[in-house]
């Protein structure tokens, strides 16, 4: 399901994995207790980023270019029809990500199982340890 911003969870994220083909970043909180339910965060078509590779606690907001211009990296240059700019928050830090529609989902997975979110992207299952090739 499309992820709703603004987005705010105090829960610890990490990047999952990574695509480059498609620019598919997933980000993922595993269950902190029994209770609690796996949340993965996919962004597509990704063409810049500036983030941690952990983080606890976590605010998604899209913005505007503005916000863009004042990064080294000039992820402005990059930006293309359809692209959104998106300012990343978390405890003592601030990135954005410069991509796509972002998608959310909740389930009671194991932390390595693989992202309900890529499992209709490809012709495998993309896992963060490699590909499980489906049957055709």
């Amino acid at each position: 399901m499309k992820l709703l911003l603004p987005y705010t969870s105090e829960r610890r994220f990490f990047i999952i994995q990574y695509l480059i083909g498609h620019g598919l970043l997933l980000l993922r909180s595993n269950k902190p207790d029994k209770q609690s339910k796996r949340i993965d965060i996919l962004f597509n078509d990704v063409r810049a980023m500036e983030i941690r590779c952990w983080f606890d606690g976590i605010t998604i907001e899209e913005t505007d270019k503005s916000f863009l211009a004042s990064h080294a990296s000039r992820p402005l240059d990059l930006m293309e029809h359809g692209n959104r700019a998106y300012s990343l928050k978390g405890r003592g830090w601030t990135g954005f990500i410069l991509g796509g529609i972002v998608s959310y989902n909740q389930d009671d997975e194991v932390a390595t199982a693989p992202s309900a979110l890529l499992k209709n992207a490809f012709g495998y299952e993309p896992t963060p340890y490699g590909g499980i090739k489906r049957d055709p």
